[in-house]
């Protein structure tokens, strides 16, 4: 429960919407049990009025005061029910807002270290499914408890004051009910609940996974092994959901079998009470009435309680990643940035966590403020991790990483990015304009700077030519443009952010010769006054940087070499 417990501490902030739905439900709970218990009053008095008594009186009642009773009850009713669906939907919806919000913001200190390590497919089934999930925690766990509980003791306490004995056992029946039923239940389906929750994570991963892939599963023959593997999975699926569902409806009938058996007792105890003189013909319906009405209030419980295991298996899988350690830790007092941008490495070592070999070996690297290096070696040799240290998406496991003679863990995570402008071998295009895309870099961004970034990095004729320039759609991650084009539209973003330092991963992996010629020429106007560090396992754009260094299993090696000799590189 403890996981359970965790979210519900966040629904704090959105206590009085949480509040007020719950007091709607009672209210509508409580006015259709007085509704049911009246209307009993009222026809059983009805059908004896007019009579004449033992004693030779006239039995007779007030008829307007009750119908005007029954009326407002049902009026109550009907407005409170839908109040409680208004207020209790909107409470739900606040709280896993800020869930998803909440969430959001843990995820941030993970990337790219932690997240890394995760599937998309299962990271996003977390981020919609498992917090969808959480809803039942206020809708079907934490509202109908607390409403059976209050009503349950006034449905207990009323029934007192016209027969104690009905009320005893009817508050018995009640609490084997809300209690004993559920926790059966919960025992019974726990394992089926927790079992839809990481069958329904893995199904959305394997879904994901055939839609990214579908191009190479059909140029394989591939697609039908994989769709029949996921019709596989889906019955599986249902298999476990047809389980469960058997049970939530033999908790439905065994909840149904316990209001009849109370309300026999209830006829036969009132059918004693009546005969003895204790109950009058009226008084009699109402209780029977109420203890029919009465079992609305915990007939919920029992399949809310069997499906518990969900929400807080989803619960579990929300919290494992929420609470996982970032790769880097905040300084108590950061430093303020400093006005020089020199860059050194001094004994680095590092490994990530799930190596066991070290994937950098004691690297000394100093770079000037702005000196131009470039790293070449094959892949996995540990260019890209070199790159991730200077950016501090990670720690060394030995050695420092200096920003100016400062250790570059003093200062924030956050400004010190604002050191780096960084064109990789995929830089992501969002699902947006163009202008969008480019505005990521500098939100406040004027025309004329948007411009210049444009043309700068030798957009202008491709833009000119779109009917809607700059607002043109690029697609999901820049489907509806060129590799070229986005490529282009990422060197623009960068030329829009104007870091000091560069770091270029690859920049022009998969360009054909011509583009890549024309983003290095247009780099190298944009780089002239800047540090530039660069990693690639190619020998096109070494005319850019005055170093060139060579990286082989996290060893690194150096030898000068002029600019524009492209061909003087170093071997490890």
């Amino acid at each position: 429960m403890k996981d359970l417990w965790f979210f519900l501490k966040l629904f704090k902030m959105h206590s009085a919407w949480l509040a007020g739905g719950i007091m709607l439900s009672l209210l509508t709970a409580l006015a259709s049990i007085a509704l049911l218990t009246l209307s009993g009053w009222f026809i059983s008095a009805s059908a004896i009025a007019g009579l004449v008594a033992v004693d030779g009186t006239t039995l007779a009642f007030n008829f307007m005061l009750p119908a005007a009773q029954i009326r407002a009850l049902a009026i109550t009713r009907t407005v409170g029910r839908y109040g409680e669906r208004v207020v209790t939907h909107e409470a739900t919806f606040r709280v896993l807002a800020g869930i998803r919000g909440w969430f959001f913001q843990q995820l941030i200190p993970l990337v790219p270290g932690r997240l890394s390590a995760l599937r998309s497919g299962d990271l996003l089934s977390r981020m919609t499914a498992d917090i969808n999930a959480l809803d039942a925690l206020y809708l079907r766990l934490l509202a109908p408890a607390v409403v059976a509980a209050i009503g349950v003791s006034a449905v207990t306490v009323f029934l007192a004051r016209y027969a104690p004995v009905i009320s005893l056992t009817t508050g018995f029946m009640l609490i084997i009910a809300s209690v004993w039923v559920p926790w059966v239940f919960n025992r019974l389906g726990r394992v089926g609940a927790e079992e839809i929750v990481v069958l329904a994570a893995n199904f959305r991963i394997r879904q994901l996974d055939m839609m990214q892939g579908l191009a190479d599963l059909i140029a394989n023959q591939a697609y039908g092994r994989f769709s029949d593997k996921l019709g596989q999975f889906s019955d599986l699926m249902i298999n476990t959901q047809r389980r469960n569902n058997r049970l939530s409806a033999l908790s439905s009938a065994f909840g149904l079998l316990l209001s009849q058996f109370a309300l026999f007792i209830a006829l036969v105890l009132a059918a004693i009470a009546f005969k003895d003189g204790l109950l009058s013909g009226p008084d009699a319906a109402v209780v029977v009435f109420c203890v029919i009405a009465a079992f609305e209030l915990v007939m919920p419980l029992p399949q809310a309680m069997q499906m518990l295991g969900k929400t807080q298996k989803a619960a579990r899988r929300i919290r494992q990643v929420a609470e996982m350690p970032p790769t880097i830790t905040k300084p108590n007092q950061p430093l303020a940035l400093p006005k020089r941008y020199d860059l050194q490495l001094n004994d680095v070592s590092f490994r990530y966590q799930d190596r066991q070999g070290r994937v950098l070996e004691n690297i000394n690297l100093t770079i000037p403020q702005g000196s131009k290096i470039a790293i070449i070696g094959p892949s996995g040799s540990g260019k890209t991790s070199l790159l991730h240290l200077l950016m501090r998406y990670y720690d060394p496991e030995q050695g420092c990483v200096l920003l100016a003679g400062q250790n570059i863990r003093q200062f924030d995570a956050d400004e010190l990015m604002t050191c780096f402008g960084v064109l990789s071998q995929r830089s992501q295009l969002f699902a947006a304009s163009i202008k969008e895309n480019l505005l990521i870099a500098k939100p406040k961004a004027s025309a004329t700077e948007l411009n210049a970034a444009v043309k700068a990095a030798g957009l202008e004729t491709f833009i000119g030519d779109l009917p809607e320039g700059l607002e043109t759609w690029v697609g999901e991650s820049g489907v509806k443009v060129s590799g070229g084009e986005a490529r282009r539209i990422a060197l623009a973003r960068l030329y829009l952010k104007n870091a000091p330092i560069l770091i270029l991963d690859e920049p022009t992996e998969g360009l054909d010769s011509d583009t890549e010629r024309d983003v290095f020429d247009a780099l190298a106007d944009f780089a002239k006054d800047k540090t530039v560090v660069m990693v690639t396992h190619r020998e096109a754009g070494l005319g850019l940087v005055d170093v060139v260094y060579g990286m082989e299993r996290g060893n690194l090696s150096r030898s000068r070499a002029p600019r524009g000799n492209e061909s003087n590189t170093v071997a490890s």
